[in-house]
């Protein structure tokens, strides 16, 4: 089948791409704005852009509860901060982050429906989830209007890595961290590593 931008609107054209360009890194974003109250809300529009500076790249859609000219909790605590955690999800934590994409009102933390714990970041304004095994902080470069989503650029300005899933030479121990991805509208385990001479 070939299916060309014409005949784009008689398909689920975005639904054939999200299963196709998959597995799909998960970023787990904690955020907090003027009101105080931390947010967090995961993201698989995501990933690492640049490795000088370490750059990562997030595409935030609008929700159903957002207005228009509105913006999803997670940008507009992301303006009003300038600064954001990117908490990367093991699968002991799935069940957590997959309760964190519910929709609640803008008055109820995350945290709080999800029993999880805000702990302070050593150099931005929004907390990290103390039970990730690898938390990213980053400050806002710069966020780009792109068709009906927002492109959130940040610099990695901190990194946190659980001891027993850092390995020597600045490795990581993934049988240990065990991360998810995302595949169209289900998850994946990532725990099956080869080189390619070996199939």
């Amino acid at each position: 089948m070939i299916i060309e931008k014409p005949q784009f609107s008689e398909h689920q054209i975005a639904k054939l791409v999200k299963a196709s360009v998959v597995p799909r890194p998960i970023a787990w974003i904690s955020s907090v704005g003027e009101s105080g109250i931390p947010n967090l809300a995961p993201y698989s529009y995501f990933n690492v852009i640049s490795h000088n500076p370490i750059m990562f790249i997030t595409s935030i859609g609008r929700g159903a509860n957002v207005g228009k000219d509105g913006d999803k909790d997670t940008l507009a605590n992301i303006k009003d901060s300038g600064d954001y955690v990117i908490n990367l999800v093991s699968a002991k934590l799935a069940n957590h982050m997959h309760k964190s994409s519910t929709i609640y009102p803008k008055e109820i933390s995350e945290f709080e429906k999800t029993g999880l714990t805000p702990v302070k970041s050593n150099l931005v304004t929004a907390p990290r989830v103390e039970e990730a095994v690898i938390s990213m902080e980053c400050r806002l470069d710069r966020v780009m209007e792109l068709g009906d989503f927002n492109q959130v650029i940040g610099e990695l300005v901190c990194y946190h890595i659980q001891d027993d899933v850092y390995m020597e030479n600045d490795k990581v121990d993934y049988a240990k961290y065990d991360p998810i991805g995302r595949m169209a509208a289900n998850y994946t385990y990532v725990r099956d590593l080869f080189f390619p001479e070996d199939i």
